[in-house]
């Protein structure tokens, strides 16, 4: 028969991995506060979270300024939000959808009641294709990143080092 003893010590390390393990409050906090704060950054950059370049709208070309950053609406709508299991960042904003992943937006017509064109800065259109735009998402830097952050939390709570 074997008989382990456990030092103290070692009995609390494991009792620290056991509850972070349970709880990723704090880390998953962080989490969500990168994913925000990269997504916010992804308007500045005017790429993907992939690292692909946006294509230039019409306006930034015509008027100058950032693609997606007229007002800056969009970007000042980002939020994050997290509990012990999940992290998330987005926007509530309608109109996000289709910069996030592309479309056709197409006039209603007189037989709805609707107008028979849109109304752009470069005059009345049946349709306007815009294109995808993504914003939100992960890119390998940003994965890399959020493991690295989880990894930590685990380590730490473990006494990795010590």
């Amino acid at each position: 028969m074997l008989d382990f003893t456990f030092s103290d010590s070692l009995l609390a390390r494991l009792e620290a991995g056991e509850k972070a393990a349970v709880d990723f409050t704090v880390p998953l906090r962080a989490v969500a506060d990168y994913m925000r704060t990269a997504t916010v950054e992804r308007f500045e950059d005017e790429r993907g979270p992939d690292g692909q370049p946006w294509k230039k709208s019409q306006r930034a070309i015509t008027d100058g300024g950032l693609t997606l950053t007229d007002r800056g609406h969009l970007r000042q709508s980002i939020t994050a939000a997290s509990d012990a299991r999940q992290a998330i960042a987005g926007t509530n904003l309608i109109y996000a959808a289709i910069h996030q992943f592309g479309g056709t937006i197409r006039a209603k017509g007189a037989a709805g009641g609707g107008a028979r064109a849109l109304r752009t800065p470069f005059g009345p259109r049946g349709s306007v294709t815009i294109p995808a735009r993504p914003f939100l998402g992960f890119g390998p830097v940003d994965v890399a990143e959020i493991e690295a952050m989880l990894t930590d939390h685990l380590g730490t709570a473990l006494g990795a080092g010590q």
